[in-house]
């Protein structure tokens, strides 16, 4: 049984499974293959792998980037390359100083245009751009509010709409020559999933862009796509000859782990396509 998106401690302020914990669960459910994938660090990625070893799970090494292309908000999966490549740290320290610049600017700009930010200083610690769109719609009366957001995607809303250039994330593109070089797997995460305008299903367009630059493979299996988007992602992959990934997702031990059979993730050797990148 196999899980390819999984994120530990080293996840800043929202994971906690432990390396340790996460190795000896992943084995008692049965688990052969686990991946690392925290968010835009790989400092998590040894820890895992040792504990991997103690427990007899094989660790991938990932990364989960926050992206954009085509106007859209992605999340980038890279698989398969050297945690301490200087390339993807460097990638990895990107996507910090990026979105901390942004919310530096906005915590300076929005108050200067007559908005709130109440409860960033609670945080204890410099706030990411998310956290001041929180802040912003648990505080504002904002412009094209959607019923159903929570703060986060309604703040997010209206940044990205409003406010053109307020978020300004690393591109799809500039991972995949980066993972490329090195010679990783670039796999968009979650591809059905929808969190307001913070996260859009992609469509066929959105992923045909992707290829395009390069993309190697789709998360079709998560634990909040349906079977219809599963059959959909499946078949995208089959026409553009795109690996096959998934994933739980799983940030804390309440959160139960996949369980994906060998042949459904051709990511993995033995079970990828002809002509792409080197399987893991």
């Amino acid at each position: 049984m196999i899980d390819l998106h999984l994120h530990t401690t080293a996840t800043p302020h929202h994971a906690t499974w432990t390396p340790e914990a996460l190795a000896a669960t992943a084995v008692a459910r049965g688990l052969t293959v686990i991946a690392a994938t925290d968010h835009n660090t790989m400092v998590g990625v040894a820890p895992l792998m040792a504990a991997g070893q103690r427990h007899g799970v094989r660790v991938i090494p990932g990364v989960e980037l926050d992206s954009a292309y085509g106007g859209k908000l992605w999340h980038t999966l890279v698989y398969g390359v050297d945690p301490a490549a200087r390339a993807l740290v460097a990638l990895c320290a990107a996507v910090f100083e990026r979105n901390q610049a942004d919310a530096e600017r906005l915590r300076r700009e929005l108050p200067a245009e007559g908005f709130r930010l109440e409860g960033l200083e609670e945080l204890g610690r410099a706030p990411n751009v998310a956290e001041v769109a929180t802040a912003l719609a648990r505080s504002n009366s904002l412009l094209g509010r959607v019923a159903g957001d929570d703060d986060e995607a309604a703040g997010m809303r209206f940044l990205l709409q409003e406010r053109p250039g307020s978020y300004q994330p690393l591109s799809v593109a500039a991972i995949i020559e980066v993972a490329h070089t090195l010679g990783g797997l670039v796999v968009l995460a979650h591809p059905g999933r929808s969190k307001g305008v913070y996260a859009i299903p992609a469509d066929e367009a959105d992923i045909v862009a992707m290829v395009e630059v390069g993309l190697d493979g789709l998360e079709v299996y998560y634990p909040t796509h349906t079977p219809a988007q599963e059959q959909f992602y499946r078949t995208l992959a089959a026409t553009y000859g795109l690996l096959v990934s998934g994933g739980s997702d799983s940030h804390h031990p309440s959160q139960a782990l996949a369980a994906l059979e060998p042949a459904q993730v051709t990511l993995l050797e033995g079970n990828g396509l002809a002509g792409r990148s080197p399987r893991l």
